[in-house]
């Protein structure tokens, strides 16, 4: 019996009839075919396309999410498996798929080009480098912060003290404030005063 495991993979654009056709030609060769996505995050909408596909021709769908390729090459046997891989140059998944492939002699080939062979048989393919992204660290002070949540009547009494104790300080500056100013106007008016019985003389 001859049979194939499907493994989509890649992030590249094509359209649905081109995956299904594709696809479709390779299913209809075989005795018993089931359909797998590998990806990182999310699908793309080639591998969308394909188990929608699988889904609409009853076929077994598998799923290997955070590029989970070692439970898809345990799950299922290596010489049944193909890499129909969305095929971008710059495309991580594509190099990671490509790596894979090569170390665990899987047949692969491009979906987005006519299932043409992709050659693995050159030097070896390196796995993409992730680079992850830096957390911004926060700065504290060593200067321990205490937030403190008052029901009403706790702020009130809180309000009652800081008049009672630090309010004190800011009450005797204002009317220091205050009487300065009055003085200023008292002498600014006996001024005016004096002057005025000057210029009648």
């Amino acid at each position: 019996m001859r049979r194939v495991t499907i493994a989509v993979i890649g992030n590249a654009k094509t359209t649905r009839a081109n995956v299904e056709a594709l696809i479709g030609d390779v299913v209809d060769s075989v005795d018993e075919a089931t359909i797998a996505t590998v990806y990182d995050q999310a699908q793309s909408d080639g591998q969308v396309w394909a188990e929608q596909y699988a889904q609409d021709k009853e076929l077994p769908v598998l799923q290997y999410a955070h590029n989970a390729y070692n439970e898809l090459i345990v799950e299922n046997k290596v010489e049944d498996i193909k890499f129909f891989m969305l095929w971008d140059d710059e495309d991580p998944a594509c190099q990671l798929a490509a790596s894979i492939a090569q170390e665990n002699k899987i047949l692969a080939y491009n979906l987005t080009d006519g299932l043409i062979m992709i050659p693995l048989n050159s030097e070896p393919i390196s796995k993409p480098v992730q680079t992850e992204i830096p957390v911004a660290e926060e700065v504290v002070d060593d200067v321990p912060i205490v937030e403190v949540i008052l029901v009403p009547e706790e702020l009130e009494e809180a309000y009652e003290d800081e008049e009672s104790e630090e309010g004190l300080e800011y009450d005797l500056g204002e009317l220091m404030t205050l009487a300065i100013e009055q003085a200023g106007k008292v002498f600014a008016r006996s001024f005016a005063e004096e002057f005025i019985k000057l210029l009648k003389k």
